[in-house]
């Protein structure tokens, strides 16, 4: 019987031992975090695993054990005293409910309109504003500023604000 286990991987090798499960017949469930870098004034996407050197698979323990334990870029099986143990399915549903087609978990932010945020780096860092709208085709959003006198409307992308309490 097939049961979902927590694979550890040899560091930064989640993608091959992935690609070497998934080619030997398992349900591997690796999921990525979309993150955001700032260079040259640009934000570039990156994506990155949400479980650093940790993947999921679901197999039948006592017909694939070895193929796993060895397989390219596997280190371990997770488990107890030793023996792999199975996790409960609706943890992987719960990560998977939250990922969009191709594995990634996209973080999203709670910004309602007049929700107060703070700009979290770059030239802007630490000025804080009012949401005011998502501007969904460029994964920006429009704020007011608080600045002396003076509210411009500013478009920024949403990774470089946080909500204020």
């Amino acid at each position: 019987m097939d049961f979902w286990y927590v694979i550890q991987t040899k560091p930064k090798k989640e993608e091959e031992a992935s690609s070497y499960l998934a080619l030997k017949g398992l349900e591997i469930f690796n999921p990525l975090l979309e993150t955001f870098i700032e260079r040259n004034g640009r934000m570039n996407r990156t994506l990155k695993p949400l479980f650093p050197n940790y993947i999921f698979g679901k197999f039948d323990l006592m017909e694939k054990y070895a193929l796993v334990k060895w397989g390219r870029g596997v280190k371990k099986i997770l488990g107890f005293e030793g023996f792999p143990s199975p996790i409960a399915e609706e943890v992987v549903f719960q990560i998977k409910d939250r990922t969009d087609s191709n594995g990634i978990v996209k973080k999203k932010k709670g910004f309602a309109p007049k929700d107060p945020v703070r700009i979290t780096s770059g030239p802007l860092r630490d000025l804080t504003g009012i949401f005011e709208e998502w501007v969904p085709e460029k994964e920006r959003v429009r704020i007011l500023l608080n600045l002396i006198g003076y509210q411009p409307r500013i478009d920024i992308h949403y990774s470089l604000v946080e909500k204020i309490n």
